[in-house]
């Protein structure tokens, strides 16, 4: 006999013997039912949601390389607004500010001087200003708070940036598109150019 007839044999005298021990003892009828109440809604899903919520809470704490003012250790407007919007929050929030890591400069000693190259000195600057700022904002232990790292969450790529916004327009891979009339006249357009 080969070895998969002898397990086809064995799984069948199983699955036998479990049907008729099932079916023929008659126990089943007296065993009580376990009183099985639906748990509310959300019960499972919910804490999965928070902890999602609350690892996107943790970006807002990051000070990215476009809220500076090119190779410089000076916020424009809106990293300043950004800046005194993290002071605010910091006394309730148990994340660091993360200062992103510069990417624009460029190297001296390489060929082509392509801006491309990260610049040590300039981090730490950086993380030494919004150290200050929050500080004087009020936020205790400022220096212990920030730190120089990547972002929490990589940004697009030109090509992706570019096809986002064109999807928007286009009603494209879902979403975008707004809620005008779809193109053949029925209101729709919004989520993927569908029909309501």
């Amino acid at each position: 006999m080969t070895p998969s007839r002898d397990l086809q044999k064995w799984t069948a005298a199983t699955l036998l013997a479990a049907a008729a021990g099932c079916v023929g003892s008659g126990d089943w009828k007296r065993t009580p039912l376990v009183d099985l109440q639906p748990m509310p809604v959300g019960t499972l899903s919910d804490p999965i949601w928070q902890q999602q919520e609350e690892n996107a809470e943790a970006s807002d704490f990051v000070v990215h390389e476009h809220e500076w003012v090119g190779n410089s250790s000076t916020l424009n407007p809106a990293g300043m607004d950004h800046v005194k919007q993290i002071a605010a929050r910091l006394g309730a929030a148990p994340f660091p500010v993360i200062i992103e890591r510069s990417s624009m400069s460029i190297n001296p000693a390489s060929r082509h001087q392509f801006p491309v190259n990260g610049h040590e000195e300039l981090d730490m600057e950086r993380r030494e200003f919004i150290s200050r700022a929050i500080g004087e904002m009020g936020v205790q232990h400022p220096d212990e708070r920030v730190v120089v790292a990547p972002a929490l969450t990589p940004g697009f790529q030109d090509y992706e940036a570019e096809q986002a916004y064109q999807n928007g327009f286009t009603g494209q891979n879902g979403f975008g598109g707004g809620f005008g009339n779809g193109s053949n006249g029925s209101f729709g357009g919004g989520f993927g150019g569908g029909v309501f």
